[in-house]
């Protein structure tokens, strides 16, 4: 399961893109809180915090505004243009006992045998949405690779999930396989001197009559 990190925000002053330069000045980034049929809540939230919750997986936020602190689903992060630092959060109301979709990264562990027989790897899946409680929501599937065998496929039913954790792809959907490499078509090799030339191919169809003449004349 993701951690839960508790943060300390504070209601966000002015909007727009002049207001969220000085909030991201500042070391904050803003952050709207929605959802449950309540009215859209503007904040600011600490960058530093929300860099290291993001970093240990985390899903969802405990944040304290006034001293009124409540738990939220992490719905969207926005980036800068490096794709580095986040510059926007989206923060979902949620009931810590309602089951919500997220998606959740996939990253496989091992090396399968396959590879070493001369097959390569290829990962048809990075994500997968799920349906669970928000308190069980897992950080990443982490499946084990290393049984597959040449031509072996890893599929949405083999993925280990938490119990409570219900996948909302087909179960035959393919994840992973070990395919074997295409095999490399012989170069054509151009003949060397002194060996004998290739015989001219037979020419079939009507050949004209001046070639015919140009023929005759080189074989006199």
């Amino acid at each position: 399961m993701a951690s839960m990190t508790t943060l300390t925000g504070k209601p966000r002053k002015g909007t727009g893109t002049r207001a969220a330069r000085t909030i991201r000045e500042a070391g904050e980034i803003p952050a709207i809180i929605y959802g449950h049929g309540e009215a859209p809540e503007g904040v600011t939230l600490s960058r530093h915090d929300v860099e290291v919750a993001l970093s240990h997986g985390a899903r969802t936020l405990e944040v304290s505004v006034n001293g009124t602190k409540k738990t939220y689903l992490i719905k969207e992060v926005q980036y800068d243009h490096l794709q580095h630092d986040p510059i926007h959060m989206d923060l979902a109301r949620v009931d810590l006992t309602e089951r919500v979709r997220v998606r959740v990264g996939i990253e496989l562990r091992g090396t399968a045998k396959g590879v070493s027989e001369g097959g390569v790897l290829e990962q048809l899946m990075g994500s997968i949405e799920v349906e669970c409680v928000v308190t069980e929501i897992p950080s990443t599937l982490h499946p084990v690779i290393t049984h597959l065998m040449l031509g072996d496929t890893l599929y949405v039913k083999d993925l280990p999930l938490p119990a409570g954790v219900t996948p909302l792809a087909d179960p035959d959907e393919r994840v992973a396989q070990v395919r074997k490499l295409a095999e490399e078509v012989a170069p054509v090799v151009a003949a060397v001197e002194g060996e004998a030339a290739p015989a001219e191919p037979e020419r079939i169809g009507r050949i004209r009559k001046d070639e015919e003449e140009g023929e005759a004349q080189e074989a006199k």
